[in-house]
């Protein structure tokens, strides 16, 4: 579930500043008080791939979410989700491109920890690591961006959490983008909002309707 799918239960995606500092450092800051994480272990045999840069304070990302709402239980949509990936409605674009290839290389996916390489049809590719897993929350991490925008961008920390609400169970997917830089917020917000926006509102979507009480 990651990088990364009725209609009346979906909210339009809405771009937004977060505000509240981040609770969950990033999987090798975690490694740093135990023992390494898949994802380490495998990049210190591996140095041509850099460590993923320290999760930020929220203040720092960009950030789209997209939200839906689905009657049943927090394990009956999880396990939905999950079967039912959101990468399997999105539509690639000029800007977005298609995924050509996962390559697993840590870890067992979707454990904290584990790494993969995704490559893209333009050629280019990004590295991905699960930081948190749990029933009601999943959180993932892409760095390693070697496409030409990566130079604007130093991770994205993506995140979906399942909240049961009575009945009903409550999905919220962020995708959080660190720019390098300041100057280039403006540029990134843009896309967030004409590009990524409807790009998740399909993914998202398409996973809603593809949905059946359990």
């Amino acid at each position: 579930m990651s990088v990364a799918g009725t209609n009346a239960a979906v909210q339009l995606p809405n771009l937004t500043f977060q505000t509240t500092v981040e609770d969950t450092p990033s999987a090798h800051v975690l490694a740093s008080q135990s023992e390494p994480t898949a994802t380490e272990a495998f990049i210190a045999k591996n140095p041509d791939i850099p460590l993923p840069p320290d999760l930020a304070a929220d203040g720092s990302y960009l950030t789209n979410t997209v939200t839906a709402t689905l009657h049943g239980t927090v394990a009956g949509v999880r396990a939905h989700f999950e079967e039912n990936p959101v990468t399997n409605f999105t539509v690639p674009t000029e800007s977005i491109p298609a995924i050509e290839d996962i390559t697993y290389l840590a870890g067992a996916w979707p454990e904290p920890g584990a790494l993969r390489r995704v490559d893209l049809a333009n050629g280019y590719s990004v590295h991905e690591q699960v930081v948190v897993n749990t029933e009601s929350r999943f959180v993932y991490q892409i760095w390693n961006i070697t496409a030409p925008a990566g130079r604007a961008i130093n991770h994205i920390k993506g995140e979906f959490n399942f909240d049961q609400q009575g009945d009903d169970v409550k999905i919220t997917w962020d995708y959080n983008i660190k720019p390098r830089a300041f100057f280039v917020r403006p540029a990134i917000n843009t896309f967030l909002k004409e590009d990524f926006a409807p790009f998740m509102q399909a993914g998202m979507t398409g996973t809603v309707n593809a949905y059946a009480p359990r």
